[in-house]
């Protein structure tokens, strides 16, 4: 493989991808980087490595190698911009099996502990200021090291991963093999063909074989490899992994030439999601472990037990993928038959598609008789505090071990800061998101909400964040989720009404770089973020000459907002523009969606309402001279400046009814400039209420009843506002 100036990295915060790229950018290589879901203190790491995390998934520069994580399929749209360019694209254990080659290369093998063995060995190694290199599947805890580097030696310590197929293009010097159990039902249809890839794997191995002392493979590896071939001492069964895990370690670092003191042992602090302690008190100790496969969930709960043997097990379990639950159901469940009491959580599923029979419910016939009536399944988070939180026993201390892969760790976390602050959930709401959002991310208490409107008035938000980026957002999102707070967007503010109470729960607001970005396309398009003011999206179109966005010029808000409301003037709504639109779902996942395919009406959007637009493809409806754009979007601005009020407003208060205008209804009816307080009818136009200066939002509210109770009576129509009204329901208002 030719030394890469410049990678790209697609799904690059996945523990697979990531300490590649520090690895990368330690060795002088440019690196820019792509992920819908960039967790803290991820990102953050990778910005001050000199990783260019990108906003969307396009180099700014042309990349020698495109390398992707596994999760991502090779038909993937998002690779075929680099298809018949000289860009090369590998799937990451590709990659770095090529990579590897000019090192000597020590691979550490294994179903289980993978991470803590290279880990430890890492740890180790850098005690004893031995020269390597290494990239660790997994974050050592406080961060202690990073999780990939790079150094100026021939050695390079990794794990390989079996998952993928992608181990057959590994030729290590050392080779360490923890133990094998059969797992990756998906990718290896026997437990055979798994031994037969391991062989492999030995076979291609130039220097050194390290087994465990009871493995079948080391009398095959005896037999028939021309290497060195020894082995450590384990005892995987027991619930002294941890020991087994240190033996293989010290006997890879003296193949390495490296004698490793037991002080890096005892020094040693232990890998993120490996039995972390959450939260202990004399009642209760919550824990979060990574054990996804039977045999070290058999091992965790073992070890669990003899570590507190008076403590009442109570394990909350989430598995990982349908194909894995449902190829060792029994085994799970013999494991799991272990605890006191169980809660099963939806299967994390990954890129499978959803498998009834894969799925947590599945397991709890397999379960033995006795722990079936302890056994709930949860599909929501707030009933599963409701339900384990109170259910605290008081004569007997519990252990509550959350275990398994997929988004357990946040349920866990939530947990924890549920008891660190006693059941208040408004102080464990900014307790979890503590470490979680980038620093550049705003997150305040008790934030005054009138400056932040076109109408100015309204109290104050009990939570006001401005998220810097998605997976910020998805945060804050899954974390109003966890504790029961309410949320609402807030772009710029037209079109809604702050009360006076303020609003008792999560204001997210989409402001910055990453959310005012507007990319053009060279098919006469624009990939606009959802923070992006319509104004600037109408400037730009003009430079360019595109027709349609000429009505954005008088919508003062944003794209978010507008695509919330469905937003027009002058006979357009913005959804005339939209190709597509891009949601973070409720459940924190992404989703595209065609514009054609969207269940769209006036002034509203079911999928906007129901999750929260990040960008969209907007398309013009053709080309024209720019200046006769600007003169077009002129006379629309003189029209509005002419038809509006210049005061503080809300926009238009009430939707047109049918064939009439609600201008015209409310003029009829003579409320024009009738007042509440400093709140007035606009004469300029009937449809708005002007703020001319310390008007109350109850003052808006009672003129806006008493201008739809005139006209009902004066001209029989019911109006139904247009403007939103923060945290109510105008139903309640006008009733």
């Amino acid at each position: 493989m030719k030394k890469p100036k410049r990678v790209f990295l697609l799904g690059a915060s996945g523990m697979g991808m990531a300490p590649l790229a520090f690895f990368l950018r330690g060795a002088g290589v440019e690196v820019e980087a792509f992920d819908d879901y960039f967790r803290e203190p991820l990102r953050s790491q990778m910005l001050e490595a000199g990783v260019e995390v990108l906003l969307e998934p396009v180099p700014h520069k042309k990349p020698d190698y495109i390398v992707h994580s596994s999760a991502i399929n090779r038909s993937d749209s998002r690779l075929s911009l680099f298809r018949g360019t000289t860009s090369k694209i590998y799937k990451r254990g590709d990659f770095l099996a090529e990579y590897s080659k000019s090192f000597k290369t020590v691979a550490i093998v294994g179903s289980h502990g993978k991470t803590t063995t290279t880990g430890m060995l890492t740890w180790a190694l850098a005690k004893e200021e031995f020269s390597f290199s290494y990239l660790v599947g997994g974050r050592f805890k406080e961060d202690a090291l990073p999780i990939g580097n790079y150094q100026n030696s021939p050695w390079l310590v990794l794990e390989v991963d079996e998952s993928d197929g992608t181990i057959g293009g590994f030729y290590p010097d050392i080779t360490l093999v923890l133990n094998y159990d059969w797992d990756h039902v998906d990718e290896y249809k026997e437990e055979s063909s798994l031994e037969h890839t391991l062989q492999g794997l030995l076979s291609r191995t130039k220097s050194s074989v390290i087994l465990p002392g009871k493995s079948d493979l080391l009398s095959w590896a005896d037999e028939n490899l021309g290497v060195d071939v020894s082995s450590f001492e384990a005892n995987h069964s027991s619930a002294d992994f941890m020991v087994s895990n240190w033996e293989a370690a010290k006997a890879c670092g003296r193949k390495m030439g490296a004698q490793l003191g037991e002080e890096s042992s005892k020094s040693f602090p232990g890998m993120e999601r490996r039995q972390s302690v959450l939260f202990e008190d004399e009642h209760r100790t919550i824990l979060e472990d990574y054990a996804h496969h039977p045999t070290e969930i058999g091992s965790l709960l073992a070890s669990r037990r003899k570590l507190l043997p008076d403590h009442w097990m109570k394990v909350v379990f989430q598995s990982h993928r349908y194909s894995r639950t449902k190829a060792f159901a029994q085994s799970f469940a013999e494991e799991l038959g272990a605890a006191d009491e169980l809660n099963l959580l939806p299967t994390y599923g990954a890129f499978e598609k959803y498998d009834e029979s894969g799925d947590a419910e599945s397991l709890v016939g397999h379960l033995p008789p006795r722990l079936r009536d302890k056994t709930k399944v949860f599909s929501d988070y707030t009933s599963f505090v409701d339900e384990v939180y109170e259910t605290e026993n008081p004569l007997t201390p519990e252990q509550v071990l959350f275990v398994g892969a997929g988004n357990i760790d946040g349920w866990a976390h939530a947990f924890a800061a549920i008891h660190t602050h006693k059941g208040d959930r408004i102080s464990a709401f900014s307790h979890f998101l503590s470490g979680r959002l980038s620093s550049s991310s705003v997150l305040r208490k008790d934030e005054n909400l009138a400056s932040k409107t076109t109408m100015r008035v309204g109290g104050k938000a009990l939570w006001y964040a401005e998220p810097q980026h998605t997976e910020d957002l998805r945060r804050l999102v899954e974390a109003s989720n966890f504790f029961s707070i309410p949320r609402v967007m807030l772009g710029r503010g037209s079109n809604l009404i702050i009360p006076d109470e303020g609003y008792h729960g999560l204001v997210l607001r989409l402001r910055g770089d990453f959310w005012n970005e507007i990319s053009s396309r060279s098919d006469d398009s624009f990939v606009v973020g959802a923070g992006s003011r319509l104004k600037d999206i109408c400037r730009l179109a003009c430079h360019r000459g595109l027709l349609g966005f000429e009505f954005l010029e008088g919508i003062p808000g944003t794209l978010g907002g507008a695509l919330r409301m469905n937003a027009g003037a002058m006979g357009w709504e913005i959804y005339d523009l939209v190709e597509w639109v891009s949601f973070l779902l409720p459940d924190g996942s992404i989703k595209e969606i065609p514009g054609n395919q969207l269940n769209v009406g006036y002034r509203f959007c079911k999928e906007a309402q129901e999750g929260i637009a990040l960008r969209a493809k907007l398309k013009a409806e053709g080309r024209s001279d720019h200046k006769d754009i600007r003169s077009a979007i002129e006379l629309l601005a003189q029209k509005r400046r002419a038809s509006q009020p210049r005061e503080a407003s809300a926009g238009c208060i009430f939707k047109n009814p049918e064939d009439k205008s609600a201008g015209w209804l409310i003029e009829k009816s003579g409320m024009k400039g009738q007042r509440v307080g400093n709140a007035v009818v606009s004469d300029v136009h009937a449809n708005f209420i002007v703020n001319e200066g310390g008007a109350t939002a109850e003052d808006v509210i009672s003129l806006i009843q008493q201008v739809r109770k005139r006209v009902q009576e004066e001209v029989q129509v019911n109006l139904e506002p247009e403007v939103g009204l923060l945290g109510k329901k105008w139903n309640d208002q006008l009733s």
